[in-house]
């Protein structure tokens, strides 16, 4: 069973963004029946923010990366490894009472924000989120953005990372035509991916002030049906694999 705990304090500098955070939430505890929790960090005890911090340095590093602040990057732990919940709110995801995931973390080069954490749980459910969310994507974005021409012949890139009104877009090339490419890289693809490279290519091209934007997920897995859905949303589909090469 998961359930998601937000920690803050009031006052703090980020206090404008909280009533959108509180809001994304509500909306996931509503729509995936998952107990969701605030807590003002002034009202817990030194006992209870030790162990928070401790639940938070259990995660496993492949998945929170880094979770102290440095280079102007807020992130869990401040640069003395105390709670840094002056300069950001946290969220705190747990199965089973076990903690599983925080927010935000510095995973490689990838910022994992807040708000766009909660907007992507909401949008998948925490099963499907940890699913899809792979180890493997971070470093398939950042080879792409150093060859974008393994997507095809003449793109370029644009950017990474990009974020958006209605969240942040893994990668955004340009063709050869001079046609913009948003795209989302997955481990697997699914129903879920497919609408969102949809929402977020609506919100790049009006962001943008594009006519007309390419719409693309990168994936190593797919879900069956996958080829079906993304042709009917004019979504291209793009597989990873591996091609043994023989010696001529």
């Amino acid at each position: 069973m998961y359930k998601l705990e937000l920690y803050f304090k009031p006052g703090a500098r980020y206090e404008s963004d909280l009533d959108r955070i509180r809001e994304i939430v509500r909306e996931i505890e509503k729509k995936w029946n998952m107990p969701c929790q605030e807590f003002d960090i002034s009202l817990l005890s030194s006992d209870e923010k030790t162990g928070l911090a401790d639940d938070i340095r259990s995660i496993s590093p492949q998945i929170r990366g880094r979770i102290v602040s440095s280079r102007g990057k807020a992130l869990p732990l401040s640069g003395s490894k105390l709670l840094n919940l002056e300069n950001t709110p946290i969220v705190l995801l747990r199965e089973n009472e076990r903690a599983v995931d925080i927010f935000p973390h510095l995973l490689g080069t990838t910022y994992f924000d807040v708000t766009s954490a909660v907007e992507k749980i909401l949008a998948l459910g925490p099963t499907e989120y940890f699913r899809s969310r792979g180890l493997l994507e971070d470093p398939i974005v950042k080879i792409l953005a150093d060859a974008p021409e393994l997507i095809e012949k003449g793109m370029s890139f644009i950017g990474s990372n990009v974020e958006l009104a209605d969240g942040s877009v893994d990668l955004i090339l340009r063709d050869h035509e001079g046609t913009d490419v948003v795209i989302e890289v997955e481990t697997r693809a699914s129903d879920q991916a497919v609408g969102q490279v949809l929402r977020l290519a609506r919100s790049y091209a009006g962001q943008a002030g594009r006519s007309r934007v390419r719409k693309a997920i990168v994936c190593i897995l797919l879900d069956a049906g996958i080829p079906l859905a993304c042709k009917e949303a004019e979504v291209e589909l793009f597989h990873l694999a591996f091609e043994r090469v023989e010696a001529s």
